[in-house]
This record gives C-alpha cells, structure tokens and sequence, in this order.
C-alpha cells in the first residue's frame, strides 16, 4: 500500500532538490569570476604585469557540473512519478499512457542531452586550447575560467545531497517495494556518485584548474542522462506495441 502523504513529500523535496541544481547554479555563476594571484599566474608561464592589464571578464557561468546534474536527476524524478502512478491509476490505464509518455519525454531528454554534451565539449576543448596556449591564450583563461567559486559550490551541493537524502528516506518509507526496484536503486546510486565526485573535483583540484575538472564532469553527466535516456526510450517501445495490441483485441 503506497503511503500517498510521505510518496508526495518525496517528489515535492526532489523536485526542490532539482530546481536547486537549475537556478542555484545559475546564481552562483552570476557574479564574474575573481581574478587569480599574480604568483599563480607566473607559474602557469604569464608575467603578473601583464596579467593585471586584463580586466575582470563577465565569464560564462562557472559551476556547469550543478546545472548538469538536472539532466539525470531530472530522469529520476520523471522515473518516481510514474512509479507513483503505477501504484496509484488503474493498471490497465496506466498501461496505455505509460509506453507514450515515456517515448517522448526521453526522446525530448535525448535530443537535449545531445546537443547539450556537443556544448559542453565544445567548451572543453576551448578551456584546454587557450590553457596551454601561452602566453596570452593562458591570459584569457585566467581572465575568464581562472578563479572558481569552491565555497559556494559546496555549500550547493551540500544542499543538494541533503534534499537527496531525505527525498530517499521518505520514498522507502510512502513503500519500501521501492527498494526491489533494481533501476531506480541504480538511478538513485549513480545520482549520488556522480554529485560526490564532483564535490571531489572541486575540493581537491588546483584552483586554476577547478573550472576545466568541473567542465569535464559536467559533460560525463550529461552523456551519462543521455545514455539513461536513451534505455529509457528503447524500453519505452514494447509497452507501446502492447498497448497497441490489447487496444486491437478489446476493439475485435
């Protein structure tokens, strides 16, 4: 028996959980990026004077990594709502609308996440070609990616893995069959993973060098929800060809 009360806490806390990974990370990314001390920029192979000649740049939006967890947390989420409704419809309503939803929120998530992973490599290798390309592509990248916001990019995700945490605890509890759910369990599991490593790259990188590891991951995030995504929509088709069928023989 699904415990409706604690299984709507829980996708109301995971829904907060993934709006904090969309709009938080775009607060933290809004003020322009500090500039970087003259001795880190003369190990890196650029003159301080020439350095302090640059002004403070508007960057894109550092803290990519947040932003994309959205991709695959947001999979959670639509995963837990049609498990919700499974336990809620009737089976054989559920049945026919379960194949079709599927097969187009995955296929809009799968388009997203592709053109967004080109994206993010895109600006890989940008970071990368101006970092080595000394002195003055070095210059740019210190001007723009140079100094990450480490503090407030914990306290984010600090946040996040608490929102996580309760969101869990109160699923197990609206019904703990959720746990016999090998999919969700792994969905949850590589969620996590995936938030604590980034947490990792932002703790123990080299501060010039947080930006370039925090891209990296986020376009492992992506491809990550795109792979997700893409089982999903594969799944997706026999629920809609048995759909199909049973709609056949309750018209013959």
């Amino acid at each position: 028996m699904l415990r409706r009360p604690l299984f709507i806490a829980a996708v109301v806390v995971f829904a907060i959980a993934v709006l904090a990974e969309i709009g938080l990370a775009l607060l933290l990314g809004g003020s322009a990026v500090d500039p970087v001390p003259p001795s880190t920029a003369t190990s890196m192979g650029v003159e301080p004077e020439v350095l302090l000649k640059t002004e403070k740049a508007d960057a894109d939006p550092p803290g990519a990594g947040i932003g994309y967890l959205a991709f695959l947390d947001g999979l959670l989420l639509f995963t837990v709502v049609m498990l919700g409704l499974s336990l809620i419809m009737n089976l054989r309503a559920y049945g026919r609308i379960q194949g079709i939803v599927t097969l187009i929120v995955t296929f809009l998530w799968v388009v997203a996440a592709f053109f967004t992973a080109l994206l993010a490599l895109a600006k890989l290798f940008l970071m990368l070609g101006l970092l080595v390309a000394t002195p003055f592509g070095t210059i740019a990248y210190l001007a723009l990616w140079g100094s990450f916001p480490v503090t407030e990019a914990a306290v984010i995700l600090g946040l996040i893995l608490l929102l996580k945490i309760v969101f869990v605890v109160l699923l197990v509890l609206s019904q703990p069959a959720f746990l016999k759910i090998t999919g969700l369990v792994l969905l949850i599991v590589v969620s996590v993973v995936l938030q604590l490593v980034l947490g990792l790259i932002h703790g123990f990188l080299p501060g010039p060098l947080v930006s370039i590891g925090d891209q990296f991951w986020a376009l492992i995030t992506v491809v990550v929800a795109l792979v997700w995504a893409l089982v999903m929509l594969i799944g997706s088709i026999p629920a809609i060809v048995n759909a199909v069928r049973v709609s056949g023989s309750l018209a013959d």
